[in-house]
């Protein structure tokens, strides 16, 4: 019995001294984000952030807006970002994950990734608990080649 209570306070002070890391695909809300745009964000915020976008387009739908820039492609619905999308070396999460990173560097930056077959091909998707948000990671056999961060209507 001594040595199960031993073992099993190792493994709980291992647990709190090890670093913050996404377990079972789960990340921290302030995850989500690309080139420092933060889901939420108004028009004007992203303009401040960014500059003017290389092109403006307007939507049908739940995406009414959007502003293309090299790094990062911001989707709006009811004047706040609810999507972002990167291909672009720079477009890069807070954790300094980026489009051209091998697969290995996403999963010691965020742990295990959910694996989804999805029509448009594999993604690598990390959820924020409690919360409506999503990264999700495009990539080929090594190589991350997307990166975006969606959210439910």
């Amino acid at each position: 019995m001594k040595h199960r209570l031993v073992g099993w306070f190792f493994l709980f002070s291992l647990c709190l001294s090890a670093p913050s890391q996404a377990i079972g695909g789960a990340l921290p809300q302030d995850e989500m984000s690309i080139s420092g745009i933060v889901i939420g964000d108004s028009p004007a915020q992203v303009r401040k952030k960014m500059g003017e976008p290389l092109r403006e387009s307007k939507g049908a739908g739940f995406l009414d807006l959007h502003y293309e820039y090299a790094s990062v492609r911001v989707s709006f619905s009811e004047g706040v970002a609810v999507g972002l999308q990167s291909r672009n070396r720079r477009g890069c999460t807070p954790m300094r994950l980026c489009p051209g990173d091998g697969l290995k560097r996403m999963r010691v930056l965020y742990g295990s990734p959910i694996v989804a077959d999805r029509e448009i091909g594999r993604r690598y998707e990390y959820y924020v608990e409690g919360g409506d948000c999503w990264l999700q990671i495009g990539g080929n056999a090594n190589e991350v080649e997307s990166i975006s961060v969606a959210c439910q209507p």
